[in-house]
């Protein structure tokens, strides 16, 4: 008992405004995924429906990509619109880290993301304005994001404690993603796809006061990245170990992604999920992710107090591994023979991928906020945000081969994608092991 205990993962050591900073994340979330999940059938059914000529920028964008991607239907146009909101928020963050870096400083830039994501929504609720609207959305939430965790991560001084915050910051994360569409969702049915719109909206500016009442009772230099050197040499930053640290976090990702394309394409065609609809298995992804962060923290402690002690890159090389077991275990399955495949495996593939994202996440950006160069902090919170774009892209060019190879050489490739993201950080965690040892040594010698 005593020893359980001494195993507990307890919120109160977590620095003061923390958990503010945590709930806005929440709201953000809510908002963001509310909304993707209304976007494409909101675009079909209202927005695209009919005559397009009094929606701005709907004729500007069927004639840019028709010459790209052939003639567009309006759920093809709709498809096209969606995916390319989504772009430009991910690309958004490292523009936004960088405002926050050189213009408004990284607490400001979070209300001017905010204050854009709801003046976005205010004009979606109009069909003439709903594009336009989109665009500033997505603007605004990439901005909003990339900041807010650089304000986050520079709450803490020490490392692991920066990793294990960042995981429960993760959990309001996922939280926000399961509630925005169940939310949202309910109002577009029950009383209509503004409502849904409107909730997003409230969601945000709930979220800013929140972060108003987080930031109003500290010194302003506590909710900026201070302008002391940080983990790199002279402040300037350790730019191969970041190199090193996004590189495997896109990986990783990479091959998680499918869990939300042809991992369900899979499932219907080769599982036997008896009454499960095929649409819950995209939902246990968020509940398992909510039930592994406190799991894998307490793994993680309790590996430490036997002398373990597991760096952040050696968590983001167990996340590849993780993650390259989950896809191992969709291979085995189809090497099983006949018949359908059992529930344990899409299950299984779940668990593990989830995992990855619980160790590799919070240990990542964590690295990034602590070895950036001092004054870009938000632009390199940005680039790790990009692991959302990088694999989104990978997604639809790599699920294109799913039916052109064999569907356990599909799962291997995935899994082998992950591995070589263990292997860079197993590699990148040798690398700074054998640089402090020489530091160590030129320092002994010097004395």
């Amino acid at each position: 008992m005593q020893r359980a205990m001494r195993l507990k993962w307890r919120p109160s050591r977590l620095p003061e405004g923390f958990l503010g900073l945590a709930v806005t994340e929440y709201w953000e979330r809510f908002a963001l995924a509310g909304i993707k999940s209304l976007l494409t059938l909101v675009l079909i059914d209202h927005i695209l429906a009919g005559d397009r000529s009094g929606v701005l920028g709907a004729a500007a964008a069927q004639a840019a990509l028709e010459p790209l991607v052939g003639a567009l239907s309006t759920a093809g146009l709709a498809s096209q619109i969606y995916g390319l909101a989504n772009a430009l928020l991910y690309l958004s963050v490292p523009i936004g880290g960088l405002i926050g870096d050189r213009l408004s400083g990284r607490r400001g830039a979070v209300y001017i993301g905010g204050l854009a994501m709801i003046a976005g929504l205010a004009l979606m609720l109009g069909r003439p304005t709903f594009l336009p609207g989109l665009a500033l959305f997505a603007m605004g939430a990439g901005t909003l994001k990339g900041n807010l965790s650089a304000v986050v991560g520079a709450l803490f001084a020490d490392e692991g404690e920066r990793r294990r915050g960042f995981a429960l910051y993760l959990g309001f994360l996922n939280a926000g993603v399961m509630c925005g569409p169940l939310i949202c969702g309910a109002l577009a049915v029950l009383v209509g796809w503004q409502w849904g719109v409107a909730a997003a909206a409230a969601a945000i500016a709930t979220g800013l006061v929140g972060y108003h009442r987080a930031v109003r009772s500290h010194p302003r230099r506590e909710f900026e990245v201070p302008d002391k050197p940080s983990a790199g040499a002279n402040g300037k930053g350790d730019i191969p170990l970041l190199a090193a640290v996004l590189l495997a976090v896109y990986l990783c990702f990479g091959a998680y992604e499918q869990v939300g394309n042809m991992f369900l394409v899979w499932a219907r065609a080769e599982a036997d999920l008896g009454r499960l609809p095929v649409p819950w298995l995209f939902a246990l992804d968020g509940l398992f992710t909510l039930a592994l962060i406190p799991l894998a923290q307490i793994g993680l402690r309790a590996l430490a107090q036997r002398g373990i002690a597991v760096g952040a890159l050696a968590q983001i090389a167990l996340g590849c591994c993780a993650c390259a077991i989950g896809n191992l275990i969709l291979a085995m399955a189809e090497w099983g023979g006949e018949g359908p495949v059992p529930l344990a495996a899409p299950i299984g593939y779940l668990l593990f991928l989830d995992l990855a994202i619980v160790l590799v996440w919070p240990a990542g950006i964590s690295l990034v906020t602590a070895n950036a160069p001092a004054r870009q902090i938000g632009l390199w919170v940005g680039f790790f945000y990009l692991h959302g774009l990088f694999a989104n892209l990978w997604v639809g060019f790599g699920g294109a081969w799913y039916e052109r190879m064999a569907h356990a050489n599909f799962w291997l490739l995935h899994a082998a994608i992950a591995g070589a993201g263990a292997g860079i950080a197993l590699l990148a965690g040798l690398a700074r092991r054998r640089a402090r040892w020489r530091d160590y040594g030129a320092i002994t010698t010097s004395a």
